[in-house]
């Protein structure tokens, strides 16, 4: 009879976990199953990486309960002896191991935060483990429910199984979406890079293969993994706004523009739009976190001289040209380009500088990027 009814129970924890991926408050019923077949106040499932928590899901829980476990840095292991437990993928620790971490780590202000949200008892199992990743599942017991017991312990290994491959299931989804998006920009042929949370580039359009090639001899590359310029000036510039835009913890504007330019004037440079992307609800940490888009000076829309004319007074073609000499480009290639003498070139430029209020091109350069920036 209790064989059956554990299997009975532990098919629903199943098919409960292999849904949560696909439904929109999956992981929360999912979680919520778990703990009444554990006989736990809670469950939950934690990211936590090498300097905060990622993200934190305990179904029906004060808000109050995220913010005080921000203010005591509870995904600190000095500070949380569950935490400082360490075991291997899928091992099940619980009281017997959390008796002995207790004594080299912890902190009173965890301990007052467990008791007041009924955290004192329970088991837990890290899931994934990566460089500086860690996604951990735990069911949370109260003082009043007590310790946990064999059949409590085995029921959440068994859990622990299917929240496993349904957390793989949802990185799987993450990872789709990013090659869908980019393909959204191959249709178009615009050069996009995807940023995961470690900076790293997660997918890119084939216009961004292009252009970081190793034959590209252009103003990116790849490092590593990572987007860089191959400037050592416009590469710092880069990587600061792109450590601005990952940080989620600042609001900040929607978008940062960067005028990167090539080891060669000639080749030309590259204006980097950085777009930090929208965070789910239920977001493991596998999803991009800023999009990246690559444009050359003559592949960018009318709409991008609007900030120059209305800041500059200038005219449509001036502030073409502005931005073409601000991207580096010759004053050959621009005449050519735009069919014009290197006369007539000259005249508006000379027009440029005066309405710019500046003496030389090099100083309408610097003020065109502060003025996209």
């Amino acid at each position: 009879m209790m064989d059956s009814l554990f299997a009975r129970e532990m098919g629903e924890v199943e098919n409960a976990f292999l849904a949560a991926p696909f439904e929109a408050d999956g992981w929360n019923a999912a979680l919520r199953l778990l703990a009444r077949r554990t006989r736990s106040t809670r469950a939950q499932l934690l990211g936590i990486g090498d300097e905060a928590t990622l993200f934190n899901f305990l179904p029906d829980i004060d808000p109050a309960y995220q913010r005080e476990f921000l203010e005591i840095e509870g995904w600190r292991p000095e500070v949380n002896w569950r935490v400082a437990v360490s075991a291997r993928p899928l091992e099940i620790l619980s009281e017997a191991h959390y008796d002995i971490a207790r004594r080299h780590s912890g902190t009173d202000d965890y301990e007052e935060h467990i008791r007041r949200w009924d955290g004192v008892h329970g088991c837990q199992t890290a899931l994934v483990e990566g460089e500086g990743f860690l996604v951990g599942l735990a069911a949370l017991r109260s003082e009043d429910d007590g310790r946990t017991e064999a059949r409590d312990r085995k029921l959440f290994a068994a859990g622990a199984t299917y929240a496993l491959a349904a957390v793989r299931m949802q990185q799987a989804i993450a990872q789709r979406g990013a090659a869908m998006t980019v393909g959204a920009f191959d249709a178009i042929g615009v050069a996009a890079f995807l940023i995961d949370r470690h900076g790293a580039v997660a997918a890119l359009s084939a216009a961004a293969e292009t252009i970081v090639g190793e034959r590209a001899g252009g103003a990116l590359c790849l490092r590593r993994g990572r987007l860089g310029a191959v400037r050592r000036d416009t590469d710092a510039l880069l990587q600061a706004g792109l450590a601005r835009a990952l940080e989620s913890a600042l609001p900040g504007e929607a978008m940062q523009q960067y005028w990167i330019g090539s080891p060669d004037d000639a080749e030309g440079g590259l204006l980097c739009e950085l777009f930090r992307l929208p965070r789910r609800e239920w977001d493991f940490g596998f999803e991009p976190r800023v999009l990246v888009v690559a444009r050359r000076a003559a592949d960018i829309p009318a709409m991008r001289t609007t900030p120059l004319r209305a800041a500059l007074g200038l005219t449509a073609a001036e502030a073409e040209i502005a931005l073409r000499l601000a991207n580096g480009e010759a004053r050959e290639a621009i005449a050519a380009e735009r069919g014009t003498s290197a006369q007539t070139l000259g005249t508006q430029i000379k027009s440029i500088l005066r309405k710019s209020e500046v003496g030389r091109e090099a100083e309408l350069a610097a003020l065109v990027n502060r003025l996209l920036r």
